[in-house]
């Protein structure tokens, strides 16, 4: 942790301010300077100086153990912090490796997890942060302790810092580093995400991590406010993220998943606009969990990837994780992935290998132990046990961690059992030996799942296995997937709980009554996700219908301007009751907000309702539903991210259904400029995508406050494009009585189609999913034919079948989103034959 130096300066100008905030305690800067010094004269006390090398503790994070993290850095102390939820055999073992002079504890947070701290001290001084030891070296942060004693002068020590690895298949190895790297990690992160001492920083990952304690140490450098999240309580953990108006957090995605399923409960609520940056790492972040941060926290969440012995190094920011979920993003500043094969030798984009990390973090060596180097072009790279890929631009898939690099995707296994109806949460072993490749499975259950469930997840687990030529060994439901507190798989007693829930369901009956079968609520939120979203597809269907009917009394330029002058209205209204007035704020994003909403709202309904005047509702409904394709071209365009083969396929499949659409299956159709209006239509869908890729330029907005603002501006471009087209003389004003013959069309375009089809398509996504959600999309274009061929119009046999062509290649393109075709079968395989491997897609993305 910073040092009292470092702790003085701050406070010298924020005296009064919140340092550290821990339950109901807040401690100011003030306050934390005098503690600092009074357990640094503590800690000195309790073991001389010069024989103070190292220090150990124990403890869930609380602002005493901050307090003196601070007082062994200001004293240069070796200060590190051992996994609490570890055996007492192991942490006995650890303690005795790193020779610890002094051990920290929380005596009773200890004892209420069965740990002795008498026994465990084994005779070495101990500090009590409880104060309940009897016969430990008495300790208080906060009150009673004079001010302004002089702490005692720190030895001059080489620098050297002692972390832990996670320990998931075995007894943590300690890693040595003889130089610290925060100074350059902290300033880059400074510098790219805007951090300054207005942050407010939940800490949720135990100090003792090395990503806890690491971003703690940067937030409180800049003089920010440190929140301490308490342990294994996501309802607080949530509550927290609005009482204290945090800004930014790391979490694990066990954290972030118990905080996300507070939100879905209703439990708990997140305020719009106040999170800006969320930071999720230290275990497989499946890509169904990151669809789902992103739609409740917004476009806020970031992945690392990163090892207690390289340090943090890829990063995966909102963008990164919408179009290529199954990545965790590319290299930053300081930083070299390489990719090898058995021999030790660099292979080439989207083949499997072991991860090679070159960084100006990467450790020294383990503790007793050499590291797992190699030197290639004149660096050294250590090896990870992770296997995984490389894209073409750089980004990195991983297969599997801490189970030995090989090729078997156990993520992508587990991210396809994770979407068997019915499943929470799943986790496989990988089994040992030779021969076939088998793994065990393990699945949580969702509280709906009703009798039979667990047998259907079974069946339907093996043949996701078996189509990898992948045998199922063993199949248990457990209650909980057991994770460490810094969110990584216990290999060991995932193994054990399998084994034991094995036993238990091999005895025979003995007259128990039979465990009662989950019972709730979720199916109710499935059928409501799937009513609103069914609504929001009908009511975009019905749009085209009922505007093209409006387009025969009023042109397409008022027509917008009625529309979407009423809806900002209304979404105004909306938006200052559930935010207040300053949501209305632009923040220093008023030219992009301008630009994205001319785009979406003038552009969008301008070109479609001018082109939708001379060409079939039918037609603008299909070309609107090719969005999901053009978003992907966009995305290629403007971002340089490529889309993977399937989706080019789709896109062409979607074209062809277009065009045999447009055209009736006869070029002739293409004379006289009737291709036209379509092209404006199709003008318009783009238009549209761009203001839905400009979302992302506007992190910690709510989807309301961005539509809202955004929506309002794009008004104020309709209202000097109309006058501009109504001064050349290309449109007349309508008469009030022109407006008021079609006021039923104006009010469904405003309140069906605008308002409340927003409203039900986010809340709808929220529920399903964006991956679910997009698939609804289909329904826009057959609702338009419906509505058509109620009216008694006719349509041709070509038409029908380009239109369902172009729903189609949509369906495959949704399933490929999936993941279904990501992967292929070769019988080139690094370590192993016959196992799934990653086909190289370019970009290897969506």
């Amino acid at each position: 942790m910073i040092p009292l130096s470092r702790i003085e300066e701050i406070a010298a100008s924020r005296a009064d301010l919140a340092a550290i905030v821990a339950g109901s305690e807040t401690l100011s800067w003030r306050q934390y300077a005098d503690a600092v010094r009074d357990a640094a004269e503590g800690l000195a006390g309790a073991v001389a100086l010069d024989e103070l090398r190292t220090v150990a503790f124990l403890s869930h994070n609380r602002a005493e153990l901050v307090v003196a993290a601070s007082a062994a850095a200001t004293l240069k102390t070796t200060l590190c912090g051992l996994d609490y939820s570890l055996s007492p055999a192991a942490l006995t073992e650890l303690l005795e490796r790193i020779e610890a002079d002094l051990l920290i504890v929380s005596s009773g947070f200890l004892a209420d997890r069965g740990i002795n701290v008498r026994t465990l001290a084994a005779g070495r001084a101990v500090v009590d942060l409880d104060s309940r030891l009897p016969g430990a070296t008495p300790y208080a942060a906060f009150a009673g302790l004079a001010a302004g004693r002089r702490t005692p002068n720190a030895p001059a020590r080489p620098f050297r810092a002692i972390s832990f690895t996670s320990g998931t298949s075995g007894t943590p190895k300690p890693v040595i580093r003889t130089a610290s790297f925060d100074a350059r990690r902290f300033a880059y992160f400074t510098a790219r995400y805007g951090f300054s001492s207005a942050d407010r920083h939940l800490a949720t990952i135990p100090l003792y991590h090395a990503a806890g304690g690491g971003w703690a140490r940067l937030f409180l450098q800049l003089g920010a406010t440190l929140v301490l999240a308490p342990p294994d309580d996501p309802l607080e953990t949530a509550e927290l993220i609005r009482r204290e108006w945090i800004t930014s957090s790391t979490m694990t995605p066990p954290i972030l998943s118990g905080v996300l399923r507070e939100v879905a409960r209703g439990r708990a609520r997140v305020t719009p606009n106040q999170l800006r940056f969320v930071l999720v790492g230290g275990k497989h972040f499946p890509a169904p969990a990151k669809q789902e941060a992103l739609q409740v926290l917004g476009p806020v969440v970031y992945e690392y990837y990163g090892t207690t012995e390289t340090g943090v190094n890829t990063i995966a920011e909102p963008g990164d994780l919408l179009t290529h979920p199954a990545s965790v993003g590319r290299v930053y500043d300081g930083n070299r992935i390489l990719i090898l094969d058995p021999e030790r030798k660099p292979v080439p984009a989207g083949i499997v290998g072991s991860v090679a990390i070159a960084s100006y973090m990467n450790m020294d060596t383990y503790l007793g132990a050499p590291a797992n180097r190699v030197q290639i072009d004149g660096e050294r790279y250590l090896i990870t046990s992770e296997a995984g890929y490389l894209d073409e631009d750089g980004r990195l898939y991983l297969l599997n961690r801490s189970q030995g690099a090989d090729s078997v995707n156990l993520y992508a296994l587990e991210n396809a059992i994770r979407h068997i109806r019915g499943v929470e949460d799943v986790a496989l072993l990988r089994r040992a030996g030779a021969g076939p490749v088998a793994v065990d499975c393990a699945v949580v259950l969702k509280a709906s799942a009703g009798a039979g469930a667990a047998d259907e997840v079974r069946t339907r687990a093996a043949e996701i296995l078996r189509r990898e030529r992948i045998a199922l060994a063993r199949f248990e439901p457990l209650d909980q997937i057991p994770y460490s507190p810094s969110g990584k798989v216990r290999a060991a007693a995932l193994e054990e709980a399998i084994g034991r829930a094995g036993e238990e369901a091999a005895r025979p009956a003995t007259g128990k009554p039979a465990a009662k079968a989950r019972t709730g609520g979720t199916v109710d939120g499935v059928l409501l996700g799937i009513a609103l979203l069914a609504l929001t597809a009908i009511s975009w269907g019905g749009m085209f219908p009922v505007a093209k009917a409006a387009l025969a009394s009023i042109d397409g330029f008022y027509l917008t301007l009625l529309r979407y002058g009423f809806a900002s209205l209304i979404l105004i209204g909306i938006l200052v009751r559930v935010e207040g007035w300053r949501a209305l704020a632009t923040e220093g994003h008023g030219g992009k907000l301008f630009f994205y909403g001319s785009m979406g709202f003038a552009g969008f309904s301008i070109l479609a309702f001018v082109g939708l005047a001379h060409s079939k509702a039918e037609h603008g409904a299909i070309i609107m539903a090719l969005m999901p394709l053009i978003t992907a071209l966009l995305t290629w365009a403007i971002r340089g991210v490529r889309p993977n083969r399937v989706t080019f396929l789709c896109i062409a499949a979607a074209l062809a259904g277009v065009a045999l659409v447009v055209t009736r299956g006869s070029l002739s159709a293409l004379d006289g400029g009737a291709l036209l209006p379509d092209l404006l239509i199709l003008g318009g869908a783009a238009s549209w995508v761009v203001y839905t890729l400009g979302a992302a330029t506007v992190p910690g907005w709510s989807p309301l406050r961005y539509t809202t603002v955004s929506a309002a501006l794009g008004t104020v471009t309709i209202a000097a494009v109309t006058a501009l087209a109504t001064a050349a003389g290309l449109v007349a004003v309508p008469s009030l009585e022109t407006v008021w013959s079609v006021r039923a069309e104006i009010a469904y375009l405003v309140l069906i189609a605008a308002v409340l089809a927003v409203f039900s398509w986010n809340i709808g996504i929220k529920l399903l999913g964006p991956v679910n959600g997009v698939l609804f999309i289909n329904l826009v274009p057959i609702t338009a034919f419906a509505i058509g061929l109620a009216q008694g119009r006719a349509f041709g046999d070509v038409e029908l079948a380009g239109a369902s062509l172009t729903i189609g290649a949509l369906i495959v393109n949704n399933l490929n989103s999936r993941g279904l075709f990501r992967f292929r079968r070769t019988e080139r395989a690094v370590g192993g034959g016959g196992a799934l491997t990653p086909v190289p897609v370019g970009a290897g993305g969506r």
